[in-house]
């Protein structure tokens, strides 16, 4: 599976994710301008997984468990997601003023699969858009932030659930109790939320710092040696 968060401190916003695939095939684009985006693929098609502009507009595609109404379908003011994200790529949707499409238009799921979105505006806000179940807004303010796994946000709200997965609870502990914020310690925290076992592993590891227009990663968990990418 995968994990995601957005931290939110006084001078900068540090978004992370864990890119868990399950032998995939898949790969980094940099031809979007501003852009840089794992799409994976499956057989003649490409789905972007997740994403990040040097504004520091990031979006993500994980898995979570099937929910009925969810389920792809088609009809007016009805949007799959993966269109729903490609418009956000070709600059068709305006991520600044979500709420009002989110009003109007309905996110359903590709066929055969059910996932969940991660999306932070240039502002560092978050949005949880989860097909069929519902959405969450933050307005993070300096020292929050939001943390996304595979179990769906929108239902522990709803029944006040605390057992969350372990990834989660790690996360949130971690940035919980961190001071002073940097490219180094996000990385710590993804290396905590990485999965070496069992059906799902960690392939990409991705910290962006708004700041300095930055995405800092590493692949097969070679927390070793980080790459950069720096937006022009």
């Amino acid at each position: 599976m995968c994990t995601s968060f957005v931290k939110k401190t006084d001078d900068n916003c540090y978004i992370a994710m864990n890119f868990d695939n399950n032998g995939m095939k898949y790969r980094i684009n940099t031809t979007k301008k501003d852009w840089l985006i794992v799409y994976v693929e499956m057989g003649k098609m490409k789905y972007p997984s997740f994403g990040i502009h040097k504004s520091g507009i990031f979006f993500n595609n994980l898995l979570v468990n099937a929910c009925e109404k969810g389920k792809y379908r088609r009809g007016k003011g009805v949007v799959h997601s993966t269109k729903f994200l490609t418009e956000i790529i070709d600059n068709k949707i305006c991520v600044d003023t979500l709420k009002q499409y989110l009003e109007n238009i309905e996110i359903v799921n590709v066929p055969n699969f059910s996932t969940h979105n991660m999306i932070c505006d240039i502002q560092s806000n978050v949005w949880i858009i989860e097909p069929g179940r519902g959405n969450i807004y933050s307005s993070l303010k300096s020292n929050e932030f939001q943390v996304m796994t595979n179990f769906s946000l929108v239902d522990a709200t709803k029944n006040k659930e605390t057992n969350y997965c372990k990834r989660f609870n790690n996360v949130n502990k971690l940035l919980s109790e961190l001071v002073n914020m940097n490219v180094q310690k996000t990385f710590e925290i993804l290396r905590v939320a990485k999965q070496s076992e069992g059906e799902w592993i960690t392939e990409i590891s991705m910290v962006f710092d708004k700041t300095n227009e930055t995405v800092y990663y590493c692949e097969n968990q070679n927390f070793e040696n980080i790459k950069e990418f720096v937006f022009q």
